[in-house]
């Protein structure tokens, strides 16, 4: 892919696309056809864009964003969990996550967990916002695959998929004089990332040339990322960026919730479609099971190597 070539790199933004108004049921096809160009185009610069999708209302961000989140990270009965936490050893970073929060039974059992006598509230918000975000996501996974010019593996693909929310909470270590990193440089191993963050900025993507662009969410647009498994099922035709996030000094916590999709557990398998594999194409990566590149990538020597997946199932 064509990433980053001749395009002026000084003062680089993530390109814009606006989904809102589109539905995959009340089809437009000239619409459709712009934004899967815009977000193909995206791709195949950055790795990812923001997208504006105002089915999503700033009332139901801000109650997930500004009260939901804070609220569960203030709970000292989520210090003794120990399933479903994520960390980065060093750096001042915590994350749950939300399996299936498409379902209402998963969503009222996970609220039970934390808060015994249930939390009707949390329910209702975090099952109307994974639903917003479900439509939202199987579009982009469909203008990629259309893009890709895969359309009859659409219906495969997203049987394959399960999705999940991710709860973040970054904030400034105040214990050395330590740049002001919360979470290091990495790539998402997924497949598809949606970033919704609530007022603080601290997301950075690097670009080619080394620089990093900073990610400036409007109040009603998202964070888009390819990941690793992306990357490695089509082929390399995508690519999965490098991204952190660093805060201002003055900035104490960074809220955001990530909606993602994921192999289901059931049936990890990534491998390219023949489709994508050629003469001027030939295979770049083995078919791997994601659940065990995962374990490969938390592993010492994941941790060691610059690219996990190439140093994992690369040919």
């Amino acid at each position: 892919m064509g990433y980053l070539s001749g395009v002026e790199r000084k003062n680089l933004e993530l390109p814009i696309v606006d989904l809102s108004g589109l539905d995959m049921t009340r089809f437009d096809e000239k619409s459709w056809e712009i934004a899967r160009s815009k977000i193909a185009e995206a791709l195949e610069t950055y790795g990812c864009f923001e997208v504006v999708y105002d089915e999503v209302s700033s009332e139901l961000r801000n109650e997930l964003l500004g009260l939901i989140v804070p609220n569960m990270f203030a709970l000292p009965v989520l210090n003794k969990r120990s399933d479903g936490w994520y960390t980065k050893l060093g750096f001042p970073f915590l994350a749950l996550e939300l399996n299936d929060p498409n379902s209402m039974i998963n969503v009222q059992e996970y609220a039970n967990a934390i808060w015994p006598q249930g939390n009707d509230f949390f329910c209702n918000i975090v099952f109307k916002y994974a639903n917003h975000m479900q439509e939202l996501m199987n579009m982009i996974h469909r203008m990629i695959i259309e893009s890709l010019g895969l359309e009859d593996h659409y219906d495969s693909h997203m049987s394959s998929l399960a999705y999940s929310i991710r709860f973040s909470n970054y904030y400034k270590d105040t214990s050395d004089g330590r740049i002001n990193l919360a979470l290091p440089s990495h790539k998402d191993p997924n497949y598809i990332s949606i970033i919704c963050p609530h007022n603080v900025e601290g997301l950075e993507v690097e670009a080619a040339n080394g620089d990093w662009i900073q990610s400036k969410p409007m109040t009603n647009s998202f964070t888009v990322f390819v990941g690793e498994a992306f990357k490695a099922w089509s082929n390399g035709r995508l690519n999965a960026p490098t991204h952190r996030v660093k805060l201002k000094s003055e900035i104490e916590k960074r809220y955001a919730v990530i909606f993602s999709t994921k192999p289901n557990i059931t049936n990890d398998i990534v491998s390219a479609p023949k489709e994508l594999i050629d003469g001027q194409h030939p295979l770049l990566f083995k078919p791997f099971k994601y659940y065990d590149f995962l374990n490969f990538r938390c592993s010492d020597e994941g941790e060691k190597v610059d690219d996990a997946l190439k140093a994992y199932c690369g040919v």
